[in-house]
């Protein structure tokens, strides 16, 4: 029987990495998203000047924002930084996660109980409420390195519940007669990790981390209408009025700048963001799935 959620999800993986590194080179995507103040258009015969935002047409075939930017360009150029943060973000939480989840096998010690505690302080509230209070800290705000440590703070939240789930595995595995030789013989942890626990493990992780970007993707959109940002600058954006603004390019703030235009009736500026992240979770649900899948008939 075909695996078609691994057909999909590959699929719709492969579009996303086309987008991301093709898409900003192709001619019908202005890579500098240049603003149009205005535009000569004919209505009823008379050739008349008109204002952003632009209306879908066959140059804008997804129309354009207030300040006259196509929004198909901002799209295509925004998924590369999306999709490099969501990775990012990812490898981080796993990097810290998997090796305090071996440690702690035998659930017991100092590893253990860290991971046990990690997990157990950002459990009592959703991902988004922890995140955000973290990235509001008054020495975050202005760090010069807010990027990096935006990185780490969003992997850092769900370190415990990843590092709980490596444990578990690693400790039905430790269980194993052969495993229990393998100890009783003397083999390090290094080796028995090496030989043992990464190999018959890693087919479980890989589906967890395809599922984890996914998470990670929903977790940026939702600080985004929170306008929680990675990234921001300490900007005058009217006559003697600060404010943060981000000054990224991915889906995220795009989402964020027009949070606002809901309430005018204008959700196409906020359907286009969305939709992409929408396609992108699916995309990493899908392969996660169809990953599973495919381990699943080869063990």
């Amino acid at each position: 029987m075909r695996n078609i959620p691994l057909w999909l999800g590959g699929t719709l993986l492969a579009f996303l990495v086309f987008v991301a590194f093709v898409g900003p080179h192709l001619p019908f995507i202005d890579a500098d998203l240049s603003k149009e103040r205005s535009r000569w258009v004919m209505k009823n015969g008379e050739e008349k000047l008109v204002l952003p935002a632009f209306k879908p047409s066959s140059k804008n075939l997804l129309g354009t924002d207030k300040e006259g930017v196509d929004n198909l360009s901002r799209l295509v150029v925004g998924a590369k930084e999306t999709i490099l943060f969501v990775l990012a973000i990812a490898a981080v939480r796993y990097i810290i996660a998997v090796p305090l989840g071996i440690m702690a096998r035998k659930k017991t010690g100092f590893c253990h109980r860290l991971i046990t505690f990690w997990n157990q302080l950002f459990s009592y509230m959703p991902p988004v409420f922890a995140s955000a209070l973290l990235l509001a800290l008054p020495f975050l705000l202005f760090a010069q390195y807010r990027l990096a440590w935006a990185i780490l703070i969003l992997a850092s939240v769900e370190v415990g519940r990843v590092a709980v789930t490596v444990q578990e595995q690693a400790y039905k595995l430790s269980r194993e007669p052969y495993m229990e030789a393998s100890s009783a013989l003397g083999l390090r942890t290094r080796t028995l990790t090496k030989n043992y626990y990464v190999p018959i493990m890693f087919p479980e992780m890989v589906v967890n981390f395809c599922l984890d970007m996914g998470k990670v993707l929903l977790l940026l959109g939702q600080l985004a209408i929170v306008n929680i940002f990675l990234g921001h600058e300490w900007k005058e954006v009217d006559y003697y009025t600060m404010e943060f603004v981000e000054t990224g390019l991915n889906w995220a703030t795009i989402l964020a700048r027009h949070r606002t235009d809901i309430f005018l009736g204008k959700f196409e500026y906020v359907f286009y963001p969305a939709c992409a992240m929408m396609i992108a979770i699916v995309t990493f649900n899908l392969l996660a799935e169809g990953l599973r899948r495919r381990f699943q008939v080869r063990g």
